[in-house]
């Protein structure tokens, strides 16, 4: 299996992964109909890796048009960051259908169902200052299609009566 240039990384040989762990004003943990609205690449603060920040819109209820963002980590010094972003990400490319996107807008404008939780977290305010605040993280992300996926049927095995002796 070959690396997809496009995600830097072969999500088939990655595992999806069920939980995740964005900044605006906050909005209630739940669940939430949202689609990605942009999907950039970005290097990291210390320039030793990248990862994709993916910022989901929310599009139904209360709080249609609040946003939270999520970042998939894809190259970083911890190899264990690295495995929790791809994971995520497989588990995001999985809700939207594909494996090989070829371009970010093909990683945007498709509902999923984000779940979002609430954390206390310190960061550096604009003034250099360090502050403390709420904010949301996305903490899982489902497909948004309504349909269960259809069971297959059990293979039924033949019959030892021959078909002149069975009652219908």
């Amino acid at each position: 299996m070959s690396i997809n240039d496009f995600l830097g990384f072969d999500p088939r040989t990655t595992e999806a992964s069920e939980s995740f762990e964005g900044r605006q004003d906050p909005i209630p943990n739940g669940k939430y109909k949202a689609v990605a609205t942009s999907a950039v690449r970005k290097q990291t603060k210390k320039k030793d890796g990248w990862y994709w920040e993916i910022t989901f819109s929310v599009i139904e209820g209360e709080h249609e048009g609040k946003t939270v963002a999520h970042r998939f980590n894809m190259s970083n010094p911890s190899e264990e960051a690295v495995a929790i972003g791809r994971s995520h990400m497989r588990r995001y490319l999985d809700c939207i259908g594909t494996l090989e996107p070829k371009d970010e807008s093909e990683l945007c404008n498709i509902a999923v169902v984000i779940t979002v939780g609430c954390k206390k977290d310190t960061f550096t305010n604009r003034k250099g200052e360090q502050a403390e605040g709420i904010f949301n993280e996305i903490t899982k992300i489902d497909s948004a299609s309504s349909e269960p996926p259809k069971a297959e049927a059990p293979a039924k095995e033949p019959s030892q009566v021959p078909p002149w002796q069975r009652r219908a």
